[in-house]
């Protein structure tokens, strides 16, 4: 993997939002969930911060280590910037200051980040998925796996017809149980460059079991494909119903079917 596509997610990742959206026209700043506390930074790289705030903010990012970027919020509300990080090393603080907000992520560490993904021999967990799916040894590699300088990130699962700038997650120590609902394969992979390296190390784990590899292409390069024009023609016109759905699956996040007759339930629904 060549160093652009290593780190193309500092622009490119689904990012949740940590959001201090005022309403009624004040100032308001949106934060992708990929920047919290115990986030690893790739070291000796110019590192792109970025989210919405009011437009006309000044916008500044500086790292304990000395380093700092600066920016302003451009009219669509969006800003980004770049902060050169030092060799591996930590834990830091970075501050972000947007207009009169600042905000402080702590325990930062400086050193090397890795995008994990792929499908269920990814996705599955160093618990494992007992009773059949289990993995020798896991009960103590779960005990031992305490390594304060590897530092876990898992996307939860979602799906879109369109690019998102949202997920959830957070960046967490590896701990026991932690590491034991982590992917084993990344533990595994992040264990030993932890243990080689002698350096932090941050993993990204976005994987989705059974999903086809189309599903992780962008539209661009699928329609450049004859035989995928159809399907995206498909998805295009899927795209008010897509909409009706995700609207229909908020205002109802749970629904009480212990009240509803068994046999109509859809149609209750």
């Amino acid at each position: 993997m060549n160093r652009q596509m290593k780190y193309s997610f500092f622009i490119l990742l689904l990012v949740g939002f940590v959001s201090t959206n005022t309403g009624n026209g004040k100032k308001f700043l949106e934060l992708p969930a990929l920047f919290s506390d115990n986030m690893v930074l790739q070291q000796q790289f110019g590192v792109s911060f970025w989210g919405k705030a009011t437009p006309g903010l000044q916008v500044s990012v500086k790292g304990s280590w000395g380093n700092s970027g600066n920016t302003s919020v451009k009219d669509d509300s969006t800003w980004i910037l770049k902060l050169k990080t030092p060799k591996a090393g930590g834990p830091f603080t970075v501050s972000l200051q947007v207009g009169d907000s600042t905000i402080t992520y702590k325990n930062v560490l400086v050193g090397e980040v890795w995008i994990c993904s792929g499908q269920s021999n990814m996705e599955m967990p160093l618990a494992g998925w007992p009773p059949n799916d289990t993995i020798g040894y896991s009960a103590q590699e779960i005990k031992n796996a305490t390594y304060a300088d590897l530092r876990l990130f898992t996307v939860t699962r979602a799906y879109s017809d369109k690019p998102e700038a949202n997920c959830l997650g957070t960046w967490i120590e590896c701990t026991p149980q932690a590491a034991s609902k982590f992917s084993a394969t990344a533990f595994f992979f992040g264990k030993k460059l932890d243990q080689e390296l002698k350096i932090p190390i941050g993993l990204i784990h976005s994987s989705w079991g059974g999903t086809a590899v189309e599903a992780w292409i962008g539209k661009k390069s699928l329609s450049t494909i004859d035989k995928f024009q159809d399907i995206l023609k498909k998805i295009q016109e899927s795209r008010p119903a897509i909409k009706q759905i995700d609207q229909w699956l908020k205002s109802h996040p749970v629904i009480d079917v212990s009240t509803k007759d068994p046999r109509n339930i859809w149609k209750e629904i």
